[in-house]
């Protein structure tokens, strides 16, 4: 089991709510790190469920982690989410805190990540999120993370006051999709909120890929998302 390795993110205790898959149509937007914002390209998509709030820093001045896809080893699982137990007996999440706006970077400081959605966001209407995702190391962009079934960027998504309380599944269910091919642009849908209020929507990347090893494909980032 890995354990972020910025200095500045220590573990916390949070249990691990259900992982659901999401997935997609087409589109482009820019990305950003946690030191810039995102530059928008599609006039369609905006942000309309962020939550405005102090841009997240954890991996200023950390050197980025160079993801090596040798290390992809095994389909990740909710224990990749869990070092071992500590002390009081309960598992420690790797998860680092939540992010206001909407980019950031992943928890262990491998990827810059950056969202928009669209239409402007409801209860229980069909939306669409579109992620941009970089390598930190070097500024590329990370391609192939949604496999070729579309089934490897996923969310946990609950909310924030109830962490027991997912996404509801959708029929058809949701996918994501890399468009243009090689662009690390992931469009994102159907998605549907069942209730107002604050979520906690967690990005993961590479979901094919275990998070045993430090520099795995693997990578996570969660945001603040209101539901009006």
């Amino acid at each position: 089991m890995s354990v972020p390795t910025s200095p500045s993110r220590s573990a916390r205790l949070v249990p691990f709510p259900l992982l659901l898959v999401l997935c997609g149509t087409t589109g482009a937007f820019g990305c950003s790190s946690s030191s810039s914002s995102p530059s928008m390209t599609d006039a369609a998509f905006g942000s309309s469920g962020e939550v405005i709030g102090m841009q997240d820093m954890h991996c200023v001045g950390v050197p980025p982690i160079v993801v090596n896809p040798s290390s992809c080893a095994g389909p990740a699982t909710s224990a990749d989410a869990e070092a071992p137990a500590g002390d009081g007996g309960a598992a420690i999440s790797e998860y680092g805190d939540t992010m206001y706006n909407n980019a950031g970077d992943d928890d262990d400081c491998k990827y810059s990540v950056s969202y928009t959605d669209a239409p402007t966001v409801k209860v229980n209407a069909s939306m669409t999120f579109k992620v941009v995702v970089k390598k930190l190391a070097d500024g590329a962009p990370e391609t192939g993370a949604a496999g070729s079934d579309g089934e490897n960027v996923s969310i946990q998504a609950y909310l924030s006051t109830m962490e027991s309380h997912v996404l509801p599944n959708t029929t058809p269910p949701m996918k994501a999709t890399e468009s243009p091919a090689g662009s690390g642009i992931y469009t994102i849908a159907p998605i549907v909120f069942d209730q107002s209020g604050r979520w906690v929507v967690r990005f993961h990347l590479n979901e094919n890929c275990a998070d045993s090893l430090d520099d795995s494909p693997h990578g996570h980032a969660a945001f603040f998302f209101d539901v009006p």
